[in-house]
């Protein structure tokens, strides 16, 4: 086993700050979540109960090496020279690797035109350039964060040209169009424009697209378009089942994410004192939990907030008062804070749970320094709040008591994600990007759907192929990754399963996710350990003990290091 900790060294820039730019002013979506709104609701797409694990060839989608060795034929079959038989996997250095399928046998019968965008020789694809706002593309090149449309396009570009010479297309090749955006990622004027452009073009799937605006990916599933990699944010899971099977999110959906969280705060700090609180008034109360929440639009998403705390009535818990409020700028933390804060003080809040922006904590955590409160600050469902970038712009005292839920894996240095890996093992060189961790998720997940769909590609199959994934196991540094309703008992359109526990060292000096060297990291509880939903542990987890926690990765664990295959014949690292 070996991993690629050696190339590359001298950038060394962290993936999870590139999501700014695409999230910054969605974050809310997951934060706070996603009300309903029947005049923006789909009407395309009926959903489906199809589970993971399908018959392989008696269903007309290919027979996978798992199926095979559960038939006892996988010993039958030739899987070709890029099929590793001790895994079942192909000879790809990732985690979360393709299954191998039963080769296709060239000139066979494919179905030919099987659905709009898909002939017998190739499928056509929209791949959207963004325009990024200027404010958030600022803050992300401030960052060290690289942002160039041309560059990020290249990049997806190279993805999708590895990709199609990897998994099985049954005869096609990937026609990718690129689509210019005519405004910038929260336009909804533009990207319903940018929308009919796909649309006209008449393509199988579109990967990317403005992703604060629900508008580019409304429409493209009312067309019958599927959509992947950043079409969306974190959708609640009513919206994605209502446009299914053609919009498929990158992530945790708010839903789960507030599953994790009801289920970590009921097992581990229901019904005990606030021992993290830094006054100790507080420390010797039982845990009255408050919620401050960011929406991206008037109302309180009641539908979500109500499923929240009838979960989380189940451990004895309840919300004794919630704040939410409408996120619409940086500036907002000024003018709601002091409310909130005073609003929390009130209703006897021990223990404050954060549901926000990336930066509305300064002022709430300087507010309530300046009015002698100091609660604990458990970091809830929300994007870049857990990040070390964000939190050194917080009340250091305050955010010392920092820690929750961490959706994110634990941190490690950018040439150690996949994304970057791949890359360099099939092309011999670095990314043309150091975001290309932001960039990866849409083709991979379009070329598995592909992959696993078999010759017959339509929509259906497309995500029959995806519900029939078999996991592997989540690791510290990766995502338990599965599709379908093995896990959540529900049809899922989303990627990923599992959650971590964090806290905030205000005394560990390292680099943020932006290179930056300085006092204060994210820690991972027990070097990031993940639990899926129903696994969180009613044992103490060893919360703010240094012992155990890791703040980054410099080296994968040794468990999680992939294999070093080598390149394949034909591409560009082999001289192809």
């Amino acid at each position: 086993m070996a991993n690629n900790s050696g190339a590359g060294r001298a950038l060394r820039r962290y993936g999870p700050i590139a999501l700014v730019v695409v999230i910054v002013l969605g974050v809310v979506l997951i934060a706070g979540g996603g009300g309903d709104d029947d005049d923006d609701q789909v009407t395309a797409g009926t959903g489906s109960d199809v589970t993971a694990g399908g018959d392989g060839g008696d269903s007309g989608l290919p027979l996978t090496f798992q199926e095979a060795q559960e038939q006892g034929t996988e010993g039958d079959i030739d899987w070709g020279p890029n099929c590793d038989t001790e895994t079942g996997r192909l000879k790809v250095p990732i985690h979360n690797r393709f299954p191998c399928v039963e080769p296709w046998e060239d000139g066979a019968d494919n179905g030919g035109a099987t659905a709009q965008g898909v002939t017998a020789d190739e499928i056509t694809i929209a791949l959207y350039k963004g325009q990024p706002d200027p404010l958030q593309q600022a803050l992300v090149e401030d960052a060290g964060g690289n942002t160039d449309p041309n560059a990020v396009n290249q990049t997806a570009l190279d993805y999708l040209a590895m990709l199609e010479q990897i998994v099985e297309t049954y005869g096609r090749s990937f026609n990718v169009v690129t689509i210019e955006a005519s405004g910038g990622p929260a336009d909804a004027t533009a990207a319903a424009a940018d929308a009919q452009k796909v649309i006209d073009l008449k393509p199988f799937a579109a990967i990317g697209g403005p992703a604060q605006t629900p508008a580019y990916w409304q429409e493209l599933a009312n067309a019958g378009i599927v959509c992947v990699g950043g079409c969306s944010l974190a959708e609640p899971w009513d919206v994605v089942e209502g446009a299914a099977p053609y919009l498929w999110p990158t992530g945790l959906n708010p839903n789960q994410a507030d599953t994790h969280l009801a289920e970590f705060l009921g097992k581990q700090l229901v019904g005990k004192p606030a021992e993290f609180a830094g006054d100790p008034a507080l420390q010797s109360q039982e845990r009255v939990f408050g919620w401050i929440q960011a929406e991206t639009e008037t109302g309180e998403y009641e539908e979500r907030n109500d499923a929240f705390e009838e979960m989380f009535a189940e451990y004895g818990g309840e919300i004794a008062d919630r704040f939410t409020y409408l996120f619409v700028t940086t500036s907002t933390g000024d003018e709601v804070a002091p409310t909130a804060i005073q609003r929390m003080r009130d209703a006897g809040v021990t223990s404050i749970i954060l549901s926000t922006d990336p930066f509305v904590p300064k002022q709430l955590t300087e507010e309530a320094e300046k009015q002698g409160y100091r609660p604990e600050w458990i970091i809830g469902p929300t994007v870049l709040v857990d990040t070390t970038f964000f939190g050194r712009t917080y009340q250091q005292d305050q955010w010392s008591r920092a820690f929750g839920i961490g959706l994110p894996t634990a941190r490690q240095d950018n040439e150690l994600e996949d994304s970057w890996f791949v890359y360099e093992w099939w092309y011999g060189a670095q990314p043309p990007v150091n975001t290309q961790g932001v960039i990866w998720p849409g083709p991979y997940r379009f070329a598995l759907g592909v992959h696993l769909a078999g010759p017959n590609l339509t929509p259906e199959t497309f995500k029959e192929g995806l519900f029939r994934y078999p996991p592997e196991p989540g690791g510290l540094t990766y995502t338990h990754q599965s599709w379908g309703e093995d896990i959540w008992g529900r049809a899922d359109y989303n990627s990923s399963d599992d959650a971590t526990v964090i806290w905030y060292d205000t005394d560990e000096v390292g680099e943020s996710e932006t290179g930056v060297e300085g006092s204060g990291m994210l820690r991972y509880v027990e070097g990031g350990k993940r639990y899926l939903p129903g696994e969180w542990p009613t044992d103490p987890i060893p919360i703010f003990e240094e012992d155990g926690s890791v703040t980054v990765y410099e080296e994968l664990p040794e468990s999680e290091e992939v294999e070093d295959y080598p390149p394949w014949p034909g591409s560009p690292a082999a001289g192809g």
